[in-house]
Formats: structure tokens, sequence, C-alpha cells
């Protein structure tokens, strides 16, 4: 026969994001208006635990990250069109380029 034993120690959780971090994120979506701030969550809430799974700290995440992340997005068949607010910011960065070159 085998006995069951309990115990009520407490084991210390350590916070998904630093206050560091969790400001950054809150501050990129305040700038945004709309149903852009949920899509936008959306995709951050994903990064966020692809980057938490291979213990990649959100301020050390370099290109070959977030390329990485976008190849598995792929492979999983979750990629899918950019936003349309993403869209728009691509369209006015080629129209500025292209006033400044003469």
């Amino acid at each position: 026969m085998t006995t069951a034993t309990s115990s009520a120690a407490l084991v210390p959780i350590q916070p998904v994001f630093s206050d560091a971090e969790r400001l950054a994120l809150a501050g990129l979506l305040a700038g945004y208006r709309g149903l852009t701030p949920e899509a936008y969550t959306l995709d951050l809430r994903q990064f966020t635990a692809w980057c938490r799974a291979r213990s990649v700290p959100l301020f050390t995440v370099r290109r070959a990250d977030i390329e990485s992340f976008a190849r598995d997005l792929e492979e999983r068949g979750r990629a899918g069109l950019p936003h349309p607010q993403a869209v728009h910011h691509r369209r006015v960065l080629q129209v500025r380029r292209r006033r400044r070159t003469p």
C-alpha cells in the first residue's frame, strides 16, 4: 500500500515580463487606435510566447530571431497578409523616400 504525502510549499513564480518590457509593450500598443491594438496584441502574444519558448529576452531580439519567428509561422500555416496599418506605414515611407531623391 502506498501513502500519499501533501506539501504546502510555495514556489516563487518569475514574472513573464520585466517592468521595462511591460512598459515598452504597453507604449507600443498605446500609439494605435481602432482594431489595430487588438491585432497587434495578438501578434505580440504569439511573438513573446515564441521568445519565451526559446529563452530570448525581448530586448535582445535580433533580426534573425524575427525572421525565424516568421518562418515558424509560415511552417504552421499561420502567416497571413500584413496588417493594413503596416501596409499604410510602408507606403508612407516609400512616398517620403521618393520625395527625398533628386
